[in-house]
């Protein structure tokens, strides 16, 4: 006998249905997922002004229904829009694992039925009990994550308090300087992993900062100010400090990786840079090719003579440089030669759409041959889901990084993995920890939706 999971057409039977689940996963102790899935979600760009089909709906959701299990039930709530309720998840990942095959079989749907996806399905996922208890509340933050997703143009979001709160006042320039005086800021360390041996090679540093009243503020409502003022050049200085310093105690706990830092137009247009990072690396010992510094290409090709003439007197010392978003400025294949660059990191505008969308897929191959010819490792970032994973290993990428491996962690964390990969022939860490990180202390947001490639 086939078993089917439960269509539910009354949205006062499916609250009854997911108080149920809730009940059944207290006595578990699982979590209970709400999936917010709207199939007609896309792009306004890639939008013709017409809606799918009612027939094109049915067969969508037909095929979203066949993604679920028994214990599962589906509510439609509109025409192009449905509620999946997942009972007893072990964890976040697995509701995302069951978002990435919605997203897998209706992508394939639609791209039948028009040659090419201009809908792309988005999700929003709330949890018990992280983000609720009530049909009501799960109901509600799910839709609210939905919201999210369409904003900002993103698949799969799972709801965060962030979401909920009013929204802050304009950042000031005082308030981001008392910031960087009183270590309000903090980095966290999201791993590069080789996709040759799913193993750590390196860690991207990414600042945040946790304001005393405002909470946690992430850094695309402050380095635009900090760039806008002028502060990013001791904002850059502080990362510069804290990380290095932050290398050598992993050193001296026998932790040896590399770090990545990110420079702005502003660092490159400063003389005393060269200088600074050297003192840093001296008063702390560690290796400069321990050292990355990622720079885009627009901050490159601002002034390219005093850029390259920078990068000329850091990369003496020993330190590495990587170009950042490769693909989305206006670097001249000229000046890409001749820079002391070692390698070029794909944006996550081209590798997050890849799956479905073939001109991604081109220009990210094209990216990886061409760093390839010029001598260059490619590295892929934004990658979320293990297709994606996937593909940049058949495309022959180096390295990648993004929330299928993890999300970025704390210090304390990436020791932790990395010391219980000592066993292992070398002293880099197996991708299996990584995920395995997230049981620890993390950013702030919610757990990582990812799911270990084991």
């Amino acid at each position: 006998m086939t078993h089917i999971p439960i269509e539910i057409a009354d949205n006062a039977q499916f609250q009854i249905q997911i108080r149920q689940a809730v009940l059944a996963a207290q006595h578990s102790a699982t979590q209970v997922g709400l999936l917010m899935i709207d199939i007609e979600a896309g792009e306004p760009s890639f939008r013709n002004g017409d809606g799918l089909s009612n027939d094109t709906k049915e067969k969508a959701f037909a095929l979203v229904t066949g993604t679920l299990r028994e214990s599962d039930a589906l509510c439609r709530i509109s025409g192009a829009e449905a509620v999946v309720l997942l009972s007893s998840l072990r964890n976040p990942a697995d509701a995302l694992l069951v978002a990435e095959k919605i997203f897998r079989k209706v992508d394939q749907l639609l791209q039948q039925k028009s040659g090419a996806v201009t809908f792309r399905p988005k999700i929003g996922v709330a949890l018990f009990p992280d983000h609720g208890s009530s049909a009501s509340t799960l109901l509600e933050c799910a839709d609210i994550a939905l919201k999210s997703a369409r904003r900002n143009n993103e698949r799969c979001v799972f709801y965060s308090e962030e979401f909920s709160r009013p929204a802050r006042p304009p950042l000031r320039l005082s308030v981001l300087r008392q910031a960087i005086v009183q270590d309000q800021l903090f980095p966290l360390y999201q791993p590069k992993i080789d996709l040759k041996s799913d193993r750590i090679v390196g860690l991207e540093v990414l600042t945040r900062w946790r304001h005393p009243e405002s909470g946690l503020i992430m850094p695309d409502e402050f380095i635009p100010l900090a760039e806008r003022t002028g502060l990013i050049v001791p904002l850059t200085l502080w990362v510069l400090n804290a990380s290095i310093n932050q290398c050598r105690r992993w050193r001296d706990q026998g932790i040896r990786t590399s770090i990545a830092v990110n420079l702005s137009m502003w660092n490159l247009d400063t003389p005393e840079l060269p200088e600074q990072v050297a003192a840093l690396l001296n008063s702390t010992g560690v290796p400069a090719d321990q050292l990355e510094l990622e720079i885009t290409e627009s901050a490159i090709m601002d002034d390219p003579h005093r850029a390259m003439r920078t990068l000329k007197a850091i990369r003496e010392l020993g330190v590495r440089f990587a170009i950042d978003d490769f693909g989305t400025g206006y670097s001249s294949l000229a000046y890409l030669k001749k820079l002391p660059v070692s390698s070029i990191k794909i944006d996550k505008s081209f590798t997050q759409n890849m799956e479905s969308d073939n001109d991604s897929a081109v220009i990210v191959r094209a990216i990886i041959d061409l760093g390839h010819n010029l001598g260059l490792k490619v590295v892929a970032e934004g990658v979320e889901t293990l297709e994606a994973k996937e593909m940049l290993t058949d495309f022959d990428c180096d390295e990648a990084q993004g929330y299928y491996f993890s999300r970025p962690v704390s210090a304390a964390d990436i020791a932790r993995i990395m010391q219980n990969a000592q066993t292992s022939s070398d002293q880099h860490s197996p991708i299996a920890g990584v995920s395995s990180g997230w049981a620890l202390e993390n950013d702030g947001e919610i757990p990582p939706a990812i799911k270990p490639p084991f």
